[in-house]
C-alpha cells in the first residue's frame, strides 16, 4: 500500500516517527558521540595542565642542581681541595670538614640530593650523605670534555648529576668531578598527587625509556621502550592521545623536561571519565525524552483538533451519499477545521433545500400544468357558447346584455391566452378593466376602481390572473358589506428589483396573522387559495425572492404587494 493511501492518523505517526523520533536517536548518537568526544580531548588537556604543574618543580630541581653545583667548583677551598695542597693529614681532615659545613649550608633545606660527592682524577675525596661509589673512566672522559659543563645520567636505575671542576687558575685543566645522586623519593613527591584518577599510572622515563620514578614501585628501573605508547612519546614533546593498555581505551599524557630530556607520562583509563560523559549522556537521553514525549502530545493535539474532526466528517459525508441529510455534527472550534465543517453542514442544508425546491417546483409545475389542461376545456365551451349567446342578443336588439356577454368572452379569451402563462401588464390591466365592467353591473356606485400605472412599462411581461383575484379579494372579503365609497387603488411601478403591484382597499379588512397562517399552512391554504396560488406561481416561475406580500387592519383595509422581475 502507498503511503498516500494510508489513514491520517498513521500517517501522522509515521511521520513523526520517521521526521522526529528516528532523526532525534540519529542526531542524539551523533551528538553523545561529538560531545563525549569534546568532553574526553577537554577533560585530557585539563588533565595534562594538571601534571605540567609538575614542570615547576622538576625545573628548580635541575636549577638548584646546577646552581649548587657551580657554587661549589668555584669555591676556594675545593679548588685548593681538589688540587691536594694540603700539608698534613690533620690540614686534610680541617679543610674537609670545612668544605662539608659549607656544603651542607649551601645546600639548606633542599633534600633532593641521595649524596653529593667530589671525585679527583683517581678516587673519591669527598662525599656527603650515601656513600659514594667509584666512577667509570667514560663518566671522566665525557665531563672532561665538556669542559665544566654539568650532565645528567641514569643508570642501573638511578639519577645522577655530573659536572667537572675546572681549574680556576689554569684554562681547560679538570681538577676532579662533582656527582649529585638524586633521591627517587623526591622525585615521587612531584606528581603522587595528580595520580588522582582510578586506574591511572604515572611512569618518568630517561630518553631510552627506562623507569626513573613511578606510581607502579614495583617497576622502578625497567626499560619500556618495547611499549608502544611509551616508545611514541619519546618522539613528542608534550600531548596526549587513546592508545589500548591491557586491552584498555586509555589517554596517554605527556611532556619532557628539556634540560633532563626526560618524559613524564600518565597513564588514565577511559571510564575515569565516566562522570563527564555520563552527564552528557544524561542530559542527552532526557532531551530526546522530552521530544518524543512532545512529539506524542503534538500526536494527540492532531488527533483530537484535526484527526478526530475529519473522521466525524467523513461518517456526515457518507451518510450524505446515501442520500440521508440528517447531518449532526459537534462544531466547537472556528479554526480551518470548524469552518470546513460549518461549510459541509450549510452545503448539506442548502443542497437538501435546494433538491426540496426543485423536487416541489417539478411537483407543483406538473399540477399547474394539469389544472390548466383541465380548466381550459371549460373556458374553450364557455367561450363558444358566450359567443352565440352575445349574436343572439344582438339579434333581439338587446345591447346591455351583448355587453356584458362580450366583456365576459373576453375575460374567458385572457384565460386561455391560447395556453401561453404570461401575458403583458397591457393584457393584464385591459383584462381587469372587464373584469370591473361585469362587477359595476351589480355593485354600480358603490365600488370604485382607481388604477395607476406609467404608459412605459405597459408592454413588460408578467404572469396572467395576479391583479383580477386580487381585485377579486377585496370585492368579496373587503367591500362586500361597504353601502358606498368602496375604492380599490392599483398602482404599479417599476422599482430596483422589478416591477411591484400594489392593490389596496379601504374595505373591512381581516386578521393579517391568520391569513399569513393559512399560507404557511398547507392544510388550511385551501382557504386563501388565490394568494396561495399568486405566490407559488411568481416563486416557482421567478425565485424566493419574489412574490407576494399581506397586510390588513380590521376596520382600515387591506394591502397587498406582489413583486416580480423586469421581463421584456
Amino acid at each position: 500500500m502507498k503511503f498516500k493511501d494510508l489513514s491520517l492518523s498513521l500517517k501522522l505517526y509515521i511521520s513523526i516517527l520517521v521526521l522526529i523520533i528516528i532523526p532525534l536517536i540519529i542526531v542524539g548518537i551523533y551528538l553523545n558521540h561529538q560531545f563525549s568526544q569534546f568532553a574526553l580531548n577537554k577533560a585530557s588537556e585539563n588533565a595534562l595542565q594538571t601534571l605540567k604543574q609538575t614542570e615547576n618543580s622538576f625545573d628548580s630541581l635541575v636549577t638548584d642542581t646546577n646552581d649548587i653545583s657551580v657554587r661549589i667548583l668555584s669555591n676556594e677551598l675545593v679548588q685548593e681541595y681538589t688540587k691536594g695542597k694540603m700539608g698534613d693529614q690533620a690540614e686534610y681532615e680541617k679543610m674537609y670538614w670545612n668544605i662539608s659545613d659549607w656544603v651542607d649550608n649551601v645546600v639548606g633545606s633542599k633534600n633532593y640530593f641521595d649524596s653529593i660527592s667530589l671525585y679527583s682524577l683517581n678516587h673519591v675525596i669527598f662525599h656527603r650523605g650515601r656513600q659514594a661509589q667509584d666512577l667509570d673512566q667514560k663518566i671522566f672522559g665525557r665531563a672532561n670534555r665538556l669542559k665544566g659543563r654539568g650532565y645528567w645520567e641514569t643508570s642501573s636505575g638511578k639519577i645522577s648529576y655530573y659536572r667537572a671542576i675546572m681549574d680556576m687558575q689554569s684554562l681547560g685543566r679538570m681538577l676532579g668531578i662533582e656527582r649529585f645522586d638524586i633521591r627517587e623519593e623526591s622525585l615521587y613527591q612531584f606528581y603522587k598527587k595528580m595520580n588522582s584518577y582510578s586506574g591511572s599510572q604515572i611512569f618518568l622515563i630517561d630518553s631510552s625509556g627506562r623507569v626513573l620514578s613511578s606510581t607502579e614501585r614495583n617497576r622502578m628501573g625497567e626499560n619500556l621502550d618495547h611499549i608502544d605508547y611509551v616508545r611514541k612519546t619519546l618522539h613528542l614533546k608534550n600531548g596526549y592521545f587513546t592508545a589500548r593498555i591491557q586491552g584498555e581505551r586509555s589517554i596517554v599524557l605527556f611532556y619532557t623536561i628539556e634540560a633532563t630530556n626526560w618524559t613524564l607520562i600518565q597513564s588514565i583509563p577511559e571510564h575515569s571519565f565516566t562522570s563527564v560523559k555520563t552527564t552528557i549522556n544524561t542530559i542527552l537521553f532526557i532531551v530526546i525524552l522530552l521530544c518524543i514525549f512532545f512529539g506524542i502530545l503534538f500526536s494527540f493535539v492532531q488527533h483530537k483538533y484535526m484527526v478526530k474532526p475529519l473522521r466525524n466528517l467523513q461518517k456526515e459525508m457518507e451518510k450524505l451519499k446515501t442520500g440521508n441529510f440528517d447531518i449532526s455534527l459537534n462544531i466547537d472550534s472556528k479554526d480551518e477545521m470548524g469552518e470546513v465543517s460549518n461549510g459541509f453542514v450549510r452545503m448539506a442544508k442548502q443542497l437538501n433545500n435546494t433538491i426540496n425546491d426543485v423536487y416541489l417546483t417539478k411537483i407543483k409545475q406538473r399540477e399547474a400544468e394539469l389544472k390548466a389542461l383541465e380548466s381550459q376545456i371549460n373556458p374553450h365551451f364557455l367561450y363558444n357558447t358566450l359567443d352565440s349567446i352575445h349574436w343572439l342578443a344582438i339579434k333581439h336588439k338587446n345591447y346591455d346584455v351583448s355587453e356584458q356577454i362580450e366583456a365576459l368572452a373576453d375575460i374567458f379569451k385572457h384565460v386561455l391566452n391560447k395556453g401561453e402563462p404570461f401575458v403583458t401588464l397591457r393584457q393584464e390591466v385591459d383584462f381587469l378593466e372587464n373584469y370591473m365592467f361585469i362587477q359595476k353591473q351589480k355593485y354600480g356606485k358603490r365600488l370604485q376602481l382607481h388604477i395607476d400605472i406609467p404608459p412605459e412599462i405597459l408592454d413588460y411581461k408578467m404572469p396572467k390572473l395576479v391583479l383580477q383575484p386580487l381585485v377579486e379579494n377585496a370585492i368579496i372579503h373587503g367591500l362586500e358589506q361597504v353601502i358606498e365609497g368602496g375604492l380599490i387603488e392599483i398602482n404599479i411601478n417599476r422599482v430596483d428589483k422589478g416591477l411591484k403591484f400594489i392593490v389596496s382597499d379601504n374595505g373591512v379588512g381581516v386578521d393579517e396573522d391568520e391569513i399569513k397562517q393559512m399560507m404557511s399552512n398547507i392544510k388550511e391554504a385551501k382557504h386563501v387559495f388565490a394568494l396561495k396560488n399568486i405566490d407559488d406561481r411568481i416563486k416557482i416561475n421567478y425565485g424566493q425572492e419574489y412574490g407576494l406580500s399581506f397586510t390588513s387592519k380590521s376596520g382600515v383595509g387591506t394591502r397587498v404587494e406582489v413583486l416580480i422581475p423586469l421581463v421584456e
